[in-house]
């Protein structure tokens, strides 16, 4: 070991303090740096957010082991806890779902933003981590307010998002207030309304050349805003009666959303189509509940070639993206075909 650096380091650290000491700021820094973490996410019944985004994973799956719904709906924020609709019965469920189909977990990382104006302070966090189940990797991403200087109602949870892991760029921005889940079939809770019973009515329809009856299942919204509504519909049941030899549900997820500023009870089922070119993605997203009836219905249809299970997509294929996601942004239908050689 150098000696002399040795030393000199030695004498640095009683210089650190006399100069924390001399400017004044010493309070504040020296608690900082000599405090030793809490345990709780709760403290004297307020959310106290760690410094360290593992310790509050850590802290959080312990709430979930010992079934803790109470104290995991107090860690939401005030404003969460008041406008996301069910909010309970999603931590209910977030505590099910772990318990039931995660046979492990492990934090990934986690990162920081802050901005101070004119006075006032915010301080948000994202951390990620992954679930492993019988099915394969989930990612769940968790945002906090760590301090909201004019707004302190915000300060706590205001997200959770667990998704399948090779869905993640799909998911991923997608941060509705409270708790969102995105099963793969093989974890989709007992007794999950609808389950494909939409599917098998556009298939049955399909086959029935009834396309009259395949264009009833969407919302009048979507009848009078998409383009080319009965040219599409019949290119949908030529493809489901003609080309799709037979399909697999892949993944499901229920949630209350806002739409248009109207809370509604929304559904997307995500497909395998099968057919002699290759597999086949079929995305649809529909509207179970609504104030406004003219939405409630299917809103979208879309197909696409798809990756084959297991398979993640091309960092930066923008094209693959916005098929993903075309149902998302739009109503309607929409069919992407394989390139035949």
């Amino acid at each position: 070991m150098d000696t002399a650096n040795f030393k000199k380091r030695y004498i640095m650290i009683p210089l650190l303090f006399l100069c924390l000491l001399l400017c004044g700021c010493h309070g504040n820094i020296i608690g900082n740096l000599m405090a030793s973490e809490h345990t709780e996410l709760l403290v004297d019944g307020e959310y106290k957010p760690f410094n360290v985004p593992r310790n509050m994973m850590e802290a959080l799956m312990k709430l979930v082991e010992a079934k803790d719904a109470d104290t995991i709906y107090e860690v939401f924020s005030p404003e969460v806890r008041e406008n996301a609709e069910g909010l309970y019965g999603q931590v209910q469920e977030f505590i099910r779902f772990i318990e039931e189909d995660v046979t492990s977990w492990d934090f990934l990382s986690g990162y920081g933003n802050g901005n101070r104006s004119g006075g006032s302070v915010t301080m948000t966090r994202a951390s990620f981590c992954e679930f492993s189940t019988d099915s394969g990797i989930y990612r769940c991403d968790i945002g906090e307010v760590l301090k909201d200087t004019v707004q302190p109602d915000l300060v706590g949870f205001s997200d959770i998002t667990v998704y399948p892991d090779e869905l993640s760029w799909e998911y991923a921005p997608k941060k509705p207030l409270g708790i969102y889940i995105v099963y793969r079939m093989a974890d989709q809770p007992q007794g999950a309304n609808g389950g494909p019973y939409t599917m098998e009515r556009l298939v049955e329809f399909a086959q029935a050349e009834d396309t009259d009856g395949l264009c009833e299942c969407f919302s009048l919204s979507a009848k009078g805003i998409a383009e080319d509504m009965p040219e599409k519909v019949q290119e949908l049941a030529g493809f489901l009666r003609e080309r799709m030899a037979s399909w697999e549900y892949y993944t499901w997820t229920e949630n209350i959303e806002m739409l248009d500023g109207e809370k509604a009870t929304t559904r997307e089922m995500f497909f395998y189509l099968h057919t002699d070119n290759g597999l086949y993605r079929c995305d649809i997203r529909e509207v179970l509940e609504s104030r406004a009836p003219a939405d409630v219905g299917v809103s979208s249809v879309s197909v696409f070639p798809a990756l084959y299970p297991g398979e993640d997509p091309e960092y930066e294929d923008e094209v693959y993206k916005g098929y993903c996601t075309w149902g998302r942004d739009n109503v309607g239908i929409s069919i992407v075909y394989y390139q035949e050689n």
